[in-house]
């Protein structure tokens, strides 16, 4: 049986060959087959020299792409159409910069065995800095990452960072990631693995199949959150009319609307506490990105080359 990993990347040349580095660790499984689809987006394929230099001491087939298309949506979608000549039996996606954990794939088909689910996802931990600035700082991406007090979880998507997932079902509904939202720069995968959960497949995750990532400097900013905060709420609008059509997707993203913004209200009484005062900026950003989404979707553009 044929695992394809996928990961797409960007001018982060050293985390990528660290990434690769710890996918040859893993703790291997009787009968699968592991190639590895590494797609670059950079406009020189800067990456194509050290990872031809690691191919000769790597375990696994890794087969190297150009993109030249700026945007993370067709690096992704670059993935597929290889795959879809590998025709694997299954698929998954890694962000360039995370340290995959030893026992990833055998904790994995432990939940699959368990859950009889056809897709498993999990946590991307933050690699702690030793440097005493680091600590000091707040890493703003914490707020977004999925925090569940179940070991395991059945979920509603995951994401591209860390999933894994049986490739037939991609193969048998056609999905692509929607590049509509490649201006987003997030939110694809979002998309991508509601409409598999709506289509009937079940999503678990597990606090085993973990991976680790680096702090990025530009995260320890709140200028961030706001931003990323803001972008969530306008795509979100366009999620849910792609989930549950316009009329009901209109209805849910007000509904949503109005959560947030009441979340935001709840958090001003608590805001002695400075997380609960970031949590005000992110839910009051997630509320109005929320409120003007419907209206000017088209209009915006946040990906910039």
């Amino acid at each position: 049986m044929t695992l394809v990993i996928c990961i797409c990347t960007y001018n982060r040349n050293l985390s990528l060959i660290r990434c690769l580095k710890s996918i040859n660790k893993l703790y291997l499984i009787s009968n699968i087959k592991i190639k590895i689809i590494v797609a670059d987006n950079s406009n020189k394929q800067t990456s194509l020299k050290l990872v031809k230099k690691l191919k000769k001491s790597f375990k696994y087939k890794i087969i190297q792409l150009h993109e030249k298309r700026r945007g993370v949506v067709y690096a992704r979608n670059k993935c597929l159409h290889e795959a879809k000549k590998i025709n694997p039996k299954f698929i998954c996606f890694f962000d360039d910069d995370c340290i995959v954990d030893r026992f990833w794939l055998k904790n994995v088909f432990k939940v699959i065995k368990f859950t009889n689910a056809k897709i498993v996802t999990g946590p991307q931990l933050p690699l702690k800095k030793k440097s005493s600035n680091y600590l000091k700082l707040v890493n703003y991406s914490q707020f977004f990452e999925k925090k569940y007090k179940e070991n395991l979880k059945k979920v509603n998507w995951a994401a591209s960072n860390n999933v894994f997932l049986e490739y037939d079902i991609i193969k048998k509904h056609g999905l692509f990631f929607d590049k509509a939202l490649n201006k987003f720069g997030i939110g694809e995968d979002q998309l991508f693995f509601s409409k598999l959960n709506n289509y009937g497949y079940k999503i678990y995750w597990s606090k085993t199949i973990k991976v680790f990532e680096d702090i990025h400097e530009h995260r320890l900013n709140l200028k961030w959150l706001i931003k990323r905060s803001f972008r969530l709420g306008v795509l979100g609008h366009y999620i849910d009319i792609n989930i549950h059509g316009k009329f009901m997707g209109f209805i849910i993203n007000y509904l949503k609307c109005i959560y947030y913004f009441t979340k935001a209200f709840i958090n001003i009484f608590l805001c002695f506490n400075s997380k609960f005062q970031v949590q005000i900026l992110n839910y009051f950003s997630r509320f109005y990105g929320r409120l003007v989404g419907p209206f000017f979707l088209k209009k915006i553009d946040f990906f910039r080359k």
